[in-house]
């Protein structure tokens, strides 16, 4: 046996000594072989069987006649069907090398059960995507276990009756599948067999990643569109590599065709309608500061801000209990221009889709400029919100730190002013997005004029790695001091650039929005910074709101950022009547009027449930928590928290608020295909 093993694979074996060599005649045993062969080919079989289930997926998906979008819709099919078997297949091999020689009828029934699972979930997920239009998550499962989910779904008698079929279907051919492959395999295991996963997978998976990256760079969302079809599909993308390594200039990539409609989105199901409105439509100016939480609105941090509010002249309505869409950039900044769920972002990005909002004022003929400190890249607002109007984009201010940069966009924004004045273009309404970085960590700010206020002590230098491990509490002072100080320079930019609209005449006809993407925690609930939670320091954020229009005052009842699109395109003439067609927003002005005045925990009736999205998470807040409800299948399922970050140890928010969890679902639902 040694001579044997020194001369063959096993001598590697051997030579780890006693266990090895243990190991290595277990493998030698006679039968041991016909476990591995049979393995192989199983795991070949059930790769074609998930890719045949993996055909209804496909149901209903266009590929808009393109050659390149067919070959990836078939090639990600088989190559999503290996990847999904791939764990199925570790644990099979590793029961063929352990599992008893003479206990093959034992094998067969572990085997049968484990792929019999593999491919009823894959079954279960095709009946999802068919019905809900996203895979297998958190929401979907609490939606289906709870009463009041009959509004989100309708499953018959005969949908539960040939689904069950189907699932005693697959377990029973994995039964026999493998009961026939085991008495016919041979007496050793040959590598040919093994290496045909190999031969004929490989340049499947090479050819549909390529596909795809190329199509990601060229905005080719025919094919980007059709990743979302399969589940756990894994996205390979090379722009920052082709932009560091090669040169690659993003900005000059093709236009998008958006003339051909959604693929898999349907946004909006029908477009705004406006009537002719009386004089000039209003202009519309919406300023947002990075990481501004709602508590830092006053006469310390923001001066500027607080003295214009408290100018009745000014005519600003305050929404006090106001929430971001999101606990991140990306997704507050898409909530607020889109009027949707974060749930939206992956589908809209695929298919480069412009928003309502965009859409509706260059029908108008609004005059643009979208100004920002950080990269319309990265988060790619480039390529979807602005993906219609990239040359009315500016990202590339002057400066060498955000706060810098920032003072740099009063400049320009007052630049852009007066150049419309030279071009005779004053006459027209003027539209401006504006975000602002300097208070986003690392809390930028330059040296303030002289006789500003400053917060001080604060903290010279930010070190990231020695905060997040241990801060004391002088740190935490040190480090918020330098937040205030960066939020105050963020309110003298906003105070510049109302008045070049004033000193352009432009200020009586401009609806002017200040608010912030996210919130900012400083350890409240445990954490620094944002994206951690879902908690009011990290979504509720300032929101101030003036102009024609807007009456005066303070709004206490609960708003959102998903609000903002409804309210200003209402304010200039759409018709509300098809709202739900192209928003899951409310107007702002005109709340509903069974909502409670003050959303306070301790009264459900009338508390409205907002909800606030990061890359994988949906937070719903509720009057007895907050529900987090995963949308991707890896996350789990829904979790209740407490308002202040504890984990509840029952599901009782969950039952309590299966209609939230319903609506939601639906929400998330409306405008795909």
């Amino acid at each position: 046996m040694d001579a044997t093993l020194e001369g063959h694979k096993g001598g590697m074996l051997q030579r780890l000594g006693p266990i090895g060599r243990a190991f290595a005649r277990h493998l030698s045993q006679p039968g041991r072989g016909c476990f591995l062969g049979a393995t192989a080919r199983f795991w070949i079989w059930n790769v074609v069987a998930a890719a045949l289930l993996h055909y209804r997926y496909t149901d209903n998906v266009n590929t808009s006649g393109s050659i390149k979008a067919w070959s990836f819709l078939h090639l990600a099919l088989v190559s999503n069907a290996f990847f999904l078997t791939f764990l199925p297949a570790l644990i099979s091999t590793v029961l063929a090398l352990v599992w008893p020689r003479n206990a093959g009828r034992s094998l067969t029934a572990v085997f049968a059960t484990v792929w019999g699972l593999c491919l009823v979930a894959i079954l279960a997920d095709t009946e999802i995507w068919g019905t809900f239009r996203y895979h297998f998550n958190g929401m979907v499962w609490a939606t289906i276990k709870n009463p009041a989910a009959g509004d989100a779904i309708h499953f018959s008698t005969s949908d539960y009756f040939f689904t069950g079929l189907e699932i005693v279907f697959i377990f029973v051919a994995e039964w026999f599948l493998f009961r026939f492959l085991l008495k016919r395999a041979p007496g050793g295991f040959r590598p040919r067999s093994k290496h045909i996963l190999l031969w004929l997978l490989l340049p499947t998976l090479l050819a549909e990643k390529a596909i795809y990256a190329h199509a990601d760079l060229y905005r080719d969302r025919r094919v980007t569109a059709l990743a979302r079809v399969y589940p756990l599909y894994q996205r390979l993308t090379i722009k920052r590599m082709m932009r560091k390594r090669f040169g690659f200039v993003l900005e000059d990539r093709p236009k998008v065709d958006l003339s051909g409609g959604g693929i898999l989105l349907d946004y909006p199901l029908s477009k705004p309608v406006f009537a002719d409105f009386e004089g000039q439509r209003p202009n519309i100016v919406v300023i947002t500061i990075d990481s501004v939480r709602e508590d830092v609105m006053n006469s310390d941090s923001m001066p500027h801000l607080q003295a214009y509010v408290d100018d009745p002249a000014n005519g600003a309505r305050v929404f006090k209990d106001h929430y971001s869409g999101g606990n991140a950039t990306r997704f507050g900044l898409f909530s607020m221009i889109y009027g949707l769920h974060g749930s939206y972002w992956i589908p809209v990005y695929t298919e480069s889709t412009s928003p309502v909002l965009v859409d509706s004022l260059m029908e108008l003929d609004y005059e643009k400029y979208i100004l920002s400190t950080a990269s319309m890249d990265y988060p790619e607002l480039r390529s979807t919100a602005w993906v219609r109007m990239e040359e009315d984009v500016n990202d590339d201010l002057e400066g060498d730190t955000p706060g810098e940069r920032d003072a740099s966009m009063a400049i320009a924004f007052e630049a852009w002013l007066t150049k419309l004045e030279a071009e005779g273009k004053d006459d027209k309404p003027l539209f401006t997005f504006a975000v602002l970085d300097a208070p986003h960590q690392t809390y930028s700010f330059p040296d303030p004029p002289e006789g500003a206020p400053l917060f001080e002590p604060y903290m010279e230098k930010v070190n990231y790695r020695d905060l997040a491990k241990n801060a004391s509490d002088e740190d935490k002072k040190l480090i918020y001091n330098r937040y205030l100080n960066s939020v105050l320079h963020a309110d003298r930019v906003v105070h510049d650039m109302v008045e070049s609209l004033k000193a352009h005449g432009e200020w009586e006809n401009t609806i002017l929005i200040i608010t912030a993407d996210h919130g900012e925690e400083f350890w409240e609930n445990g954490f620094w910074g944002h994206t951690s939670n879902f908690t009011k320091e990290q979504a509720h954020v300032p929101f101030v709101l003036s102009g024609p229009g807007v009456p005066p005052g303070v709004e206490t009842r609960a708003t959102s950022h998903v609000d903002l699109v409804p309210t200003l395109l209402e304010l200039i003439g759409a018709d509300p009547s098809n709202r739900a067609d192209w928003t899951v927003g409310l107007n702002l002005l005109d709340l509903p009027a069974d909502q409670a005045l003050v959303n306070d925990h301790s009264q459900p009736e009338g508390y409205r449930r907002r909800t606030i999205s990061s890359w994988d998470l949906l937070g719903i807040d509720a009057p007895g928590g907050i529900l987090v409800v995963p949308t991707e299948t890896h996350r789990g399922l829904v979790e209740p928290w407490t308002h202040n970050w504890q984990p509840m140890m029952d599901d009782k928010l969950i039952h309590d608020e299966a209609s939230a969890l319903s609506r939601t679902a639906l929400e998330c639902r409306r405008f795909l295909r």
